[in-house]
C-alpha cells in the first residue's frame, strides 16, 4: 500500500528524490559527508587553537592565570622597638581588617543579583551582619549597616581588629551567619608599656618620633606571592605565607633604660601636679657615651591610643618645643670667659648698682647675701653661678666679646639641630653676633634673648660632665636583622673638645656650689651624692605682646656624683602655679624649687640601680653641716648601742632595787617627761611606761624629736609624741626641713 502522501512543504524539502532506494543512498552520502566536513571543522579549529597556544604561549598562560590564580603584594611585619636590655617597646601584632562585599550580603541560596538591595529579605541580613560586626569589634553599628549598602564589590568594614575579636568572627563564618564578609590579615603596631616614652616612640606621622624617623629600617619588605584563587577569592598561598625571619623590618635597639624612663615618668608627673604646671620634660643622659638613658614627657601620650588627640598634638616637644633656657646658659657663657682666660672663678665683678648698657639697667632679681643675710656688693665669679648674678655674669661676658662668645655657644650645639637622628627637631635661635645690640649681648649672657630646646641643653652640660668633650646625643645602639642577629653596631663617638678639662673642672666646683646651703639649688641635694647643677628661670614669649609676667619656664640640670660625673638629668617644667607655702600671693616659679627636686628623686633611683658608689662624705651630704650631722648620727649611734645593752642586762640580770630620783613627779597624778633622744621605739615606750605616760610615734627607726620636751610636767596616761627617722635618714633629717631658694 502507498504511504500516505506528504503534504508538508519541510518534508517535500528534506525527501524531495522520494523513497526510491537510489534517492535513499544519496541522502545517506550527503549526510556522512555532511559529518565528515563538521568534524573536518572541528579539527581544522582544534588544530587552529593548538597553533595559537603554541605561537602565543605567554598569553595564554597569562589568561589561565588570572582565572585562577592571584598575583597579590602582601605587607610583612615592621621590626620591633627595645631598650637597652631587650625590653620590647614596640612592635607589631595580629591586626586583621573586616572586609566585605556587599553584593554577596544575602540570604542563603540566593545570587548577588537575585534580589534588589532594597528588599525586606537583604535589608534583614545587613542588620544581622552589621549587628554581630559591631559587638565583636566594638564599632559603629550604624556605620558598618552603611557600609555594606555601598554599591560596590569591596568595602572595609572596620580596620585593625584584636585576635579575640577575630576569633569570634571566625566562628560566626563558618556557621554561615557572615555572608560577603571576609577577614584581611594584617598587622598593627602595639607598644606594650602604654605612655612608656610614647612621644619619643610616636607613630609613623608624628613628628620627632622613632616610629617614623626610622621608618625606612623597621618597615618590613613588600612581597608578591601568588595565590590560589577559589570561588569566593579567598587567597591559598602556593609557598606559604611570606616568612617574616627573611622579610621583615629590622628592629632597633635603644639607649633608653626602661627602669629609669618609668622613674623618670613618675617623678616628672608627681612634680607637674606638685608644681600645678602645664607641660614637663626630663632627660636622663650618661656622661660617659651621650646616650639617652630617660626621655619623659608629661602629661604622657600613648601611642595605643590615637583616638584622642593630646591638646599639643602629636608632637616631640622635647626636640620641637623651643624656649629661652634662663641661667642655666650662665654656666656656659662662664665657660667661654675661662677658656680665653679673662677670668677665674676667684675674679671679683661688682654687682651693686647693676649694669647699665645703653640706657637700660640690669639687675639681679634676687640679691646675693651672705649668712647672715646681708646683701653681698661684690661677687667672685663662683658666686655669680651659685647665686646666679645676671649682673655678673653680663659684666664677665663683656670681657670676650660678641663673636667669641657665639662661637663657644655654637660649639656646644646651640642654633643648629643637634642631630640625634630624629626627624623634625628644631635648631632654637642663635642669631649673628653682627646683629646682636649691646642690651641683646648683655641678655643673651644670662639666657634671655636666645631659643634652645631641651635635648641641646642637657647634651651641652653633658660635654662640661665630660672633662670638656662634646659628643653628639645617642638614641640608637645597634640595628638587628628581621631573624634577631645584630646587623650594625653603633660604638661610643670620639667627640671634639670644646673647652679644656681645667674649665670644665672650674665650672663643675662652680655648679657644685650651687647645691650647696646657700646655693639656688638647696632642694636638689641628697643624702649618697654630691649634686651638681644649675637652676633656670625663664620668661616666656607672648607673641605680639613681649615677654609674659604669668608663663615661665623653671628649669635645672643636675650633674651627679660630681666628683666622677655619671649623669646629667635635666627637667623643665613650664608655667608653674604653686604658690608660696609662707606668702600665698606668690607664686613659685623658680628651677630651685620646683624642677630640682625632680631631678632628686630621678638620681635617688637611677645612680643605685647603676650601680655608681656613693661619694666621699655620704651620707651627710644633704646636711647644711655635714660634719655636725655626723657627730649627730654617731652620737645617737652609740646612745642607742648604750640602751640596748642596758635592756639586754635588765632582762637577764636579777631585779635591781629603783634608786629614788630628783625628777620625780611632784604630786600624784603627774609625772616628768624623760629624754627619748637615741632611743628605739620599743625602748622609748618602755621608759615612758614606768613613769606613766604613753607613746604616739611618728615614722621609724631612732627617736629624734619629742613633745612635750624632756623634763615638761605632763599628766599621767597622756601620750607623747615622738619622730623617729632611720639611720640612713638622721643626717637629712637633723637640720630640719631643707628649702629652695
Amino acid at each position: 500500500m502507498d504511504p500516505a502522501p506528504r503534504n508538508s512543504r519541510s518534508l517535500r524539502l528534506l525527501d524531495r528524490a522520494g523513497p526510491a532506494p537510489a534517492a535513499r543512498y544519496d541522502r545517506a552520502r550527503r549526510r556522512a559527508g555532511l559529518v565528515v566536513g563538521l568534524i573536518g571543522v572541528y579539527l581544522g579549529f582544534c588544530a587552529a587553537a593548538a597553533l595559537y597556544h603554541v605561537l602565543h604561549v605567554n598569553e595564554v598562560r597569562r589568561y589561565a592565570e588570572y582565572n585562577t590564580t592571584q598575583r597579590t603584594k602582601v605587607k610583612t611585619r615592621r621590626g620591633d622597638v627595645l631598650d637597652r636590655n631587650g625590653v620590647v617597646l614596640a612592635t607589631d601584632i595580629r591586626a586583621d581588617s573586616v572586609t566585605a562585599d556587599p553584593r554577596w550580603v544575602r540570604p542563603r541560596g540566593h545570587r548577588a543579583a537575585s534580589l534588589p538591595n532594597d528588599d525586606p529579605r537583604v535589608l534583614n541580613v545587613r542588620r544581622r551582619v552589621a549587628r554581630i560586626v559591631a559587638r565583636a569589634t566594638g564599632a559603629s553599628r550604624t556605620d558598618i549597616y552603611d557600609r555594606l549598602g555601598w554599591p560596590r564589590g569591596f568595602v572595609y568594614l572596620t580596620k585593625h581588629i584584636d585576635t579575640l575579636a577575630s576569633r569570634e568572627l571566625r566562628l560566626h563564618m563558618q556557621e554561615g551567619r557572615l555572608p560577603g564578609v571576609r577577614l584581611e590579615e594584617a598587622f598593627g603596631r602595639h607598644f606594650p608599656k602604654g605612655p612608656l616614652a610614647g612621644a619619643l616612640l610616636g607613630r609613623r606621622n608624628w613628628g620627632g618620633s622613632i616610629e617614623r624617623s626610622y621608618d625606612s629600617i623597621l618597615r618590613g619588605q613588600t612581597v608578591e606571592v601568588l595565590a590560589y584563587k577559589d570561588r569566593h577569592a579567598d587567597r591559598l598561598y602556593f609557598d606559604g605565607a611570606p616568612d617574616p625571619r627573611k622579610y621583615g623590618g629590622r628592629s632597633l635597639v635603644l639607649t633608653l633604660d626602661e627602669k629609669i624612663q618609668a622613674v623618670a615618668n613618675q617623678q616628672l608627673a608627681i612634680g607637674l601636679a606638685d608644681a600645678k604646671a602645664d607641660q614637663g620634660i626630663a632627660l636622663v643622659l650618661d656622661v660617659q657615651t651621650a646616650e639617652v638613658l630617660a626621655w619623659a614627657v608629661a602629661p604622657e601620650v600613648d601611642p595605643n591610643n590615637t583616638r584622642v588627640k593630646p591638646r599639643r598634638g602629636w608632637r616631640n616637644p622635647v626636640i620641637q618645643d623651643q624656649f629661652e633656657p634662663g641661667s642655666t646658659f650662665k654656666v656656659l657663657t662662664l665657660a667661654a670667659v675661662i677658656e680665653e682666660g679673662k677670668a677665674t672663678l676667684d675674679t671679683k665683678v661688682k654687682v651693686a648698682g647693676g649694669f647699665k648698657t645703653r640706657g637700660k639697667i640690669i639687675r639681679d632679681s634676687h640679691p646675693a647675701r651672705d649668712s647672715r643675710w646681708r646683701i653681698l656688693p661684690v661677687l667672685s665669679a663662683l658666686e655669680t653661678i651659685k647665686h646666679s648674678s645676671n649682673v655678673g655674669i653680663s659684666k664677665l661676658a663683656q670681657r670676650i666679646g660678641k663673636q667669641r662668645l657665639s662661637d663657644y655657644l655654637r660649639a656646644f650645639g646651640f642654633g643648629q639641630p643637634s642631630d640625634a637622628g630624629l626627624d623634625g627637631e628644631v635648631g632654637g635661635l642663635l642669631s649673628p653676633p653682627a646683629r646682636w645690640s649691646k642690651v641683646q649681648f648683655a641678655n643673651i649672657a644670662f639666657g634671655q634673648g636666645v631659643a634652645v630646646n631641651a635635648l641641646q641643653v642637657a647634651t651641652a652640660f653633658v660635654a662640661i660632665a665630660a672633662g670638656g668633650v662634646y659628643r653628639r646625643p645617642r638614641l640608637l645602639r645597634s640595628i638587628l636583622t628581621p631573624d634577631g642577629s645584630a646587623d650594625r653596631h653603633f660604638p661610643k663617638e670620639k667627640g671634639r673638645r670644646v673647652i679644656s678639662q681645667r674649665t670644665a673642672a672650674d665650672l663643675m666646683r662652680a655648679m657644685v656650689s650651687v647645691c650647696e646651703p646657700r646655693g639656688t639649688a638647696k632642694a636638689g641635694r641628697l643624702p649618697g651624692y654630691k649634686m651638681a647643677g644649675k637652676t633656670g628661670t625663664a620668661q616666656q614669649v607672648e607673641p605680639g605682646k613681649g615677654y609674659s609676667d604669668t608663663h615661665w619656664v623653671a628649669s635645672f640640670v643636675g650633674i651627679v656624683p660630681a666628683e666622677r660625673p655619671r649623669l646629667v638629668i635635666y627637667v623643665a617644667i613650664d608655667t608653674p602655679r604653686k604658690r608660696h607655702p609662707r606668702f600665698p600671693d606668690k607664686v613659685l616659679r623658680t628651677g630651685g624649687a620646683i624642677a630640682a627636686p625632680v631631678v632628686r628623686e630621678i638620681a635617688r633611683f637611677a645612680l643605685p640601680y647603676l650601680g655608681v658608689p656613693q661619694s666621699p662624705g655620704a651620707p651627710w651630704l644633704a646636711a647644711d653641716d655635714p660634719a655636725r650631722a655626723r657627730s649627730r648620727f654617731e652620737a645617737a649611734q652609740a646612745r642607742q648601742k648604750t640602751v640596748a645593752a642596758a635592756d639586754k642586762d635588765a632582762e637577764v640580770g636579777p631585779p635591781q632595787p629603783v634608786a629614788p630620783q630628783r625628777d620625780e613627779p611632784t604630786r600624784p597624778g603627774r609625772a616628768r617627761v624623760p629624754d627619748l633622744s637615741g632611743l628605739s621605739m620599743r625602748a622609748a615606750r618602755d621608759r615612758l611606761s614606768e613613769v606613766g605616760l604613753g607613746l604616739r610615734p611618728s615614722g621609724s627607726g631612732i627617736a629624734i624629736s619629742q613633745r612635750p620636751s624632756a623634763g615638761v610636767l605632763s599628766r599621767t596616761g597622756e601620750a607623747v609624741h615622738v619622730s623617729f627617722r632611720r639611720l640612713s635618714e638622721l643626717a637629712s633629717a637633723a637640720d630640719g626641713q631643707q628649702g629652695a631658694l
